[in-house]
């Protein structure tokens, strides 16, 4: 299939061999018909169309050059729009580090919580061999977990990051969390452990047959400014559970039967009886009673 810019050339250089041809054509039938007084000889006529010939080239190769630059643009339009469209659909893989509070009973105690490692797809489409890959090993303190535990913990999650497929699909949605520490602990310590990992990413989708490559920065130091809010319902509840322990406190310190000393009852009966004698008084005489 021919180019518009090969039909460009082609159809200029027809034209100047059909005129060539023409002109040739007319020598041999009629002879020398330009010949003349005062027109041009035919050195001056081989010039003339000479410069023909080059302003037609000129203008072919101005028609190549705009349909070229048509062209180029027309392909990075067409190559624009299909990023577009495989960045509205294709899988995202995301590694960050992933903090849970944990909501005390009192508010103005100091926050504390769980920081995890997570890997997750918040894209559209599911991502197919997945490959994570650290800079350096994961690791935490010994006082997080059980004695000889924290070895066998790593061991599991690094090898889950060392650059082989450990997912051949990642869903949509679909999260996957490896406990790192306890918090704020672990943004307080000065033991030298790493507290800076770079994660680079790496897999496919159906919306391409390019791999996606994104490099993630976990760095505790940048984690620990970030605010955790709390949930408004879980702190209302928590607010519940300190006024009901509160009421059963009460509850415990008041006792169930009182005990009125001998001048409290006596002034207790003596309130009853007016209040029955002043009762008695208000009520309506016999006759003016209507009967029912």
């Amino acid at each position: 299939m021919k180019t518009p810019a090969a039909r460009i050339v082609l159809t200029v250089a027809a034209v100047v061999v059909a005129a060539f041809g023409l002109f040739s054509a007319s020598v041999v039938i009629w002879g020398s018909w330009w010949r003349f007084p005062y027109m041009p000889t035919a050195e001056e006529w081989q010039a003339v169309f000479g410069a023909s010939a080059l302003v037609a080239l000129g203008f072919a190769w101005y028609q190549i050059r705009q349909v070229d630059q048509s062209n180029k643009a027309l392909i990075a339009s067409n190559e624009l729009a299909r990023q577009v469209n495989i960045e509205a659909v294709r899988p995202r893989v995301q590694v960050a580090l992933e903090a849970s509070r944990f909501v005390q009973k009192d508010r103005g105690a100091s926050a504390t919580g769980t920081l995890y490692i997570a890997v997750r797809n918040i894209g559209v489409s599911p991502a197919s061999d997945v490959r994570l890959k650290v800079s350096q090993p994961f690791t935490s303190l010994e006082t997080f977990f059980k004695p000889g535990m924290m070895s066998s913990h790593f061991a599991e999650v690094n090898e889950t990051f060392n650059g082989e497929v450990h997912f051949p699909t990642l869903n949509p949605g679909n999260s996957y969390i490896w406990f790192l520490g306890r918090v704020p602990e672990l943004f307080q310590d000065d033991s030298g452990i790493p507290r800076r990992w770079e994660v680079e990413t790496k897999y496919t989708g159906t919306v391409s047959p390019e791999p996606f490559r994104e490099t993630f920065v976990l760095d505790l130091d940048v984690e620990k400014r970030i605010e955790l809010p709390v949930d408004p319902l879980v702190r209302i509840g928590k607010d519940i559970e300190v006024v009901g322990s509160h009421l059963k406190a009460i509850k415990g310190v008041v006792p169930r039967e009182l005990t009125l000393s001998d001048d409290s009852a006596k002034a207790l009966s003596r309130n009853l009886g007016i209040r029955s004698s002043a009762g008695r008084a208000r009520r309506a005489p016999t006759w003016l009673r209507r009967r029912r």
